[in-house]
């Protein structure tokens, strides 16, 4: 008999106690989901409100297929997380104002080495302001002292000047104080044409070495290199130089081009070619900058 009532007690306590946790579970349902019975919810597990639209595309990015399981606060109503970062980077159209400043912002910067001269840098000029585009003159301050009021005319118009050297020396093999008179005679050169020191300086032959640097680092200044170089110096084809251009150009690059010297002296295809860049760079939505903005773009972490 004592076996007997014992075993049944412990029946009853153990139905009592999944009975009250049943009744515990479905009051922490009904707190979380407004319903007693725990159905599936048709909210995500995890919420993520974020108004900083990078924060929101970083984190789809890491979560990749675990996306579905992420809620994010909507842009530009009813586009999906998915939607948002395809449209944001490949500029589809759709509503995302996002797309159209995506596009907007890939930025290019044209360079043009060598000169001033009497004979290429008017042409390159006056095709830039035909098109209102503004571009970087990397000037050889041998080339400055022989043609200033051309010089002069690259200030007016709105580009930006760089340091090129005074005669194209290949200042690797220059020792330290050379490599100062080369960027300083030049400096000294532009500062009296047109009243400016300029803080950019691009090594001939995109050759630097360690003593380069610390010269250039030590004057105040920035070296500026190049990503995309169609050899339009070497006698490339116009046709040759945009396809290049077409090919390798991405947002942030920096497209090296010449205004004075060329395979014989001769430019007459970058001449060609010019109009033809300016038209596909546009078209593409870049926006063609000077190095100077570009720069101040990094800078600003945009």
């Amino acid at each position: 008999m004592k076996v007997q009532l014992l075993t049944k007690r412990k029946q009853h306590w153990i139905l009592g106690s999944a009975f009250c946790g049943m009744v515990g579970m479905a009051l922490i349902n009904f707190t979380m989901t407004g319903s007693v019975i725990p159905f599936p919810s048709k909210s995500p597990v995890i919420s993520i409100q974020e108004s900083h639209e990078e924060g929101v595309l970083t984190n789809a990015a890491l979560i990749g297929p675990a996306a579905s399981l992420i809620e994010v606060k909507p842009i530009e109503g009813e586009h999906s997380l998915n939607t948002a970062v395809a449209q944001t980077q490949t500029g589809r159209n759709g509503n995302l104002s996002q797309a159209k400043q995506s596009a907007a912002s890939k930025q290019v910067a044209i360079t043009f080495d060598d000169g001033p001269d009497g004979k290429y840098t008017p042409q390159v000029l006056d095709i830039l302001k035909q098109n209102n585009v503004k571009a970087t003159f990397f000037v050889v301050g041998g080339q400055v002292s022989k043609f200033p009021k051309v010089l002069k005319r690259i200030h007016e118009e709105g580009h930006a000047i760089g340091n090129h050297s005074w005669d194209h020396a290949d200042l690797t093999k220059l020792s330290s104080v050379r490599i100062e008179q080369e960027l300083n005679e030049t400096e000294d050169w532009i500062m009296k044409t047109i009243g400016i020191s300029p803080s950019l300086v691009r090594a001939p032959y995109g050759a630097v070495s360690t003593p380069v640097k610390k010269a250039v680092e030590q004057s105040g200044r920035s070296l500026v290199g190049w990503d995309v170089d169609p050899r339009d110096w070497a006698g490339t084809s116009s046709k040759d130089i945009i396809h290049n251009i077409k090919t390798h150009t991405k947002d942030g690059g920096i497209i090296l081009l010449h205004s004075y010297g060329g395979k014989k002296g001769n430019l007459d295809n970058t001449i060609e070619a010019l109009p033809g860049i300016i038209a596909y760079l546009k078209k593409e939505n870049f926006d063609i900058v000077t190095v100077p903005e570009m720069k101040a773009r990094v800078q600003n972490g945009r």
